[in-house]
């Protein structure tokens, strides 16, 4: 802190304690052995002992509660402790909740006042921490995020954040933020009321301070407080509003999967009816409730993949389970960040990883021979780099300051000095393979150079190069602003360090690497394609369009198969199909109905027509109705129909991917089960409520699993148990951990 001088009061391991001249006590937290600060055991103790240490002392002017780690005030719960809560009986989680509560409950039941500075995230428990406090002071930072995640977990606040959030921004908001789970800058904290004041980060310390003396000198807090402790006023138009059209947006988003979010507004608006110390036994029974669900209990284990995905450097770690033969040799101080990325090709995936680029904060080059092409590109690329997710449209203003940053060439003479090039050319092997050879012409030679390709085997593209190690796939999914999934695929030549810095740069672009070795089909779309096959069987076996998408949809899967296919296009579709049906026909034939689609010329949503009709063409057209002229297009290729229930249409979408991620291990594809339950969640939206395509097959059990099998086995080889499935069943071991 500034002047005046601040004396240590006292030290613990995860905050500093000092007491300013001016009677202002600071804590100070840094949490030892986290990225970030988490309100760990530990420090939760902590904030309790050094409040008892100021209670004891001479009263203060105010506390003021800070963080010392730079980006971070409080980035939620020891997601640790929330693990363990599934065991655990239900009176002992609400104990739980209240002994957090009550120290909490502290630095608003004295008589100074208690400021909250907020710089960088805080989200969670540490939002519930600023709620506990008086007041509270944001800054401007791009990295100061706020908001309340549980839901994401499959929980909802439990330390008095429902019950403080409503009283202070108003039911409504309180629902929005909490429910939807996304969070909010200072600036926007500042309009909604959740922040009483946004300044820059200099001068948040001063602002807390005025802050805190304004109040104490005018008793304000004290008022605030007795008004925040009251029961909410709701008039019944708004109580219809929340109850109805409220309850109508949770179950549109969650499909009914996820019991978090109707529990956050019900508990919301039982809080509101009652005073606020009556209001948190509704709020710890929720979370209860919530904790010992199967639901949270796959969604944080989810969140626990995103966090290994995240240590991961994309190499062998040497710890249990990896079953890659490649040696961890590579340490992060060897992999060299790159700052000069250049793009080939300005089609849609090359614009969508341009702008992925220039998001990201990067000065990016972008190669196309076609002039007309290029130019045509720069809107679109300076559109979606612009994109505003809290508004739902481009920010014109970032728009134009981003142009700067995109160096458009029709030459690759422009790309000579990039340190790293990804080619996303068109997905033919003779065209890339061309390409490829003069981008190596071209650039230096520590140069990584990667391909954009979802079929072209790694090792035949690499065949022209002179050096194949400096080579890897960087294959992104359509459209690239939305999809998290990058598959980085080593080929048989590929280095550790060109994988490493591959990985490294991907998650510089806010993006989630998968390291897979080069295969026909890779990772995801091997595993799609058993999907999408067995919904044209049905197809040709007489079952509507709708009920398979439909029931689809209902098992979670954000669209059906068939849905997915004119998404995708019929003809790229017909193409990554040739190749996987040359690859593993026995199971995964090429079926007459997609080429005859595409010879009909529906394409699927970009020509207007596909498996259903839509109102206009383009990706974002949205269904009229199923296309009649499929039924005739149908006939020639029927197959003999069969009596089924929609629990057997689930089975053969989803048995026969399972079976797939199966080979998929065997061969050594992935280097780790999670890999594949994270890749499916984050490509093709598979429910990660359910926690991903190998944890539903330890949902039934691989005894189930065989079972079910059995009663498809007519079908053929494509529902034919693998050894390991068999093994398994014998075993009673789970797919995966």
């Amino acid at each position: 802190m500034p002047s005046p001088k601040a004396q240590p009061a006292g030290k613990f391991r995860s905050l500093t304690l000092e007491r300013r001249d001016d009677g202002v006590v600071v804590m100070s937290f840094f949490v030892p052995d986290h990225a970030q600060n988490v309100l760990t055991s530990e420090a939760m103790a902590e904030l309790s002992l050094a409040l008892d240490s100021v209670a004891a002392g001479p009263p203060p002017a105010a506390i003021v509660i800070r963080s010392t780690r730079e980006g971070s005030f409080f980035a939620g719960a020891d997601i640790a402790r929330l693990e363990q809560l599934h065991g655990m009986p239900a009176e002992e989680i609400t104990r739980l909740c209240a002994a957090g509560r009550a120290v909490f409950s502290r630095l608003s039941s004295q008589p100074w006042p208690s400021v909250a500075i907020i710089d960088g995230v805080c989200l969670g428990g540490g939002l519930e921490l600023a709620l506990a406090c008086d007041l509270r002071v944001a800054t401007d930072a791009p990295h100061t995020a706020i908001g309340c995640p549980e839901v994401k977990l499959g929980l909802l606040p439990a330390w008095g954040g429902t019950v403080r959030l409503a009283r202070l921004i108003g039911p409504a908001a309180a629902v929005e933020l909490t429910a939807a789970g996304e969070n909010v800058d200072g600036p926007t904290a500042a309009r909604l009321g959740l922040v009483d004041a946004c300044v820059p980060a200099d001068q948040a310390d001063l602002s807390a301070c005025r802050l805190a003396e304004i109040a104490a000198a005018q008793q304000s807090h004290i008022e605030r407080r007795r008004r925040l402790a009251r029961p909410v006023t709701l008039v019944a138009e708004e109580q219809d509003f929340l109850e109805s059209m409220s309850a109508a947006v949770i179950l549109g988003r969650s499909g009914g999967h996820y019991p978090a979010p109707l529990a956050i507004l019900e508990t919301i608006l039982a809080c509101c009816g009652t005073t606020a110390d009556e209001a948190v036994a509704f709020e710890a029974a929720a979370f209860a409730r919530l904790a010992k669900s199967d639901v949270s209990r796959q969604l944080i284990r989810v969140f626990r993949l995103g966090e290994r995905n995240r240590r991961d450097k994309g190499l062998d770690d040497g710890s249990p389970g990896d079953s890659s033969p490649h040696a961890d040799r590579v340490a992060s101080s060897d992999v060299v960040p790159r700052n000069r990325p250049a793009v080939i090709g300005a089609g849609i995936m090359g614009a969508g990883i341009a702008a992925s680029h220039l998001r990201a904060g990067f000065a990016v080059t972008l190669v196309d021979v076609q002039a007309e092409t290029l130019a045509a590109s720069v809107a679109t690329i300076l559109d979606e780099a612009a994109w505003d997710r809290g508004t739902k449209r481009t920010d014109p203003a970032r728009a134009v300051a981003l142009s700067g940053k995109l160096h458009t060439a029709t030459r690759m003479a422009a790309i000579a000095e990039c340190d790293l090039v990804i080619e996303s050319v068109l997905e033919r092997a003779d065209i890339k393979r061309q390409v490829l050879a003069e981008i190596e012409r071209t650039v230096g030679p520590t140069t990584v150079i990667a391909t954009n390709t979802s079929t072209n085997p790694i090792a035949k593209l690499a065949e022209p190069l002179q050096d194949p190690t400096r080579f890897c796939g960087i294959h992104f999914f359509n459209p690239v602003r939305r999809m998290t999934l990058v598959e980085v695929i080593r080929g048989p030549a590929t280095s550790d360090a060109t994988v490493a810095t591959a990985v490294a740069h991907v998650k510089r672009l806010g993006k989630c690497p998968i390291v897979v070795r080069d295969s026909p089909g890779f990772l995801v779309n091997r595993v799609l394609m058993p999907y999408l096959h067995e919904s044209v069987e049905m197809l040709r076996e007489g079952i509507e369009a709708k009920r398979i998408d439909r029931v689809a949809r209902g098992f979670g899967m954000p669209m059906g198969p068939l849905e997915l296919y004119d998404m995708i296009g019929l003809d790229t579709a017909f193409y990554a199909g040739l190749v996987l049906s040359a690859a593993y026909g026995d199971r995964i034939e090429a079926s007459p109905l997609i080429p005859a689609m595409v010879k009909s010329g529906r394409l699927g949503r970009k020509t207007g027509a596909g498996f259903y009709q839509y109102r206009t063409g383009g990706q974002r057209a949205r269904i009229d109705r199923p296309d009649e002229g499929v039924a005739k297009l149908v006939r020639p290729y029927a197959l003999p129909a069969r009596e089924t229930t929609d629990a057997t249409i689930c089975d053969r979408l989803l048995l026969p991917m399972l079976l797939e991620a199966l080979r998929v291990l065997d061969e050594g594809i992935v280097r780790d089960g999670r890999d594949i339950d994270l890749a499916v969640i984050h490509a093709l939206g598979f429910p990660a409520f359910r926690g991903g395509l190998l944890a539903w097959g330890n949902s039934l059990g691989a005894a189930e699993v065989v079972r079910r099998l059995a009663l498809l086995a007519d079908l053929g080889v494509r529902m034919q148990p693998t050894p390991r499935l068999l093994a398994m069943a014998a075993a009673n071991e789970p797919f995966t951990l």
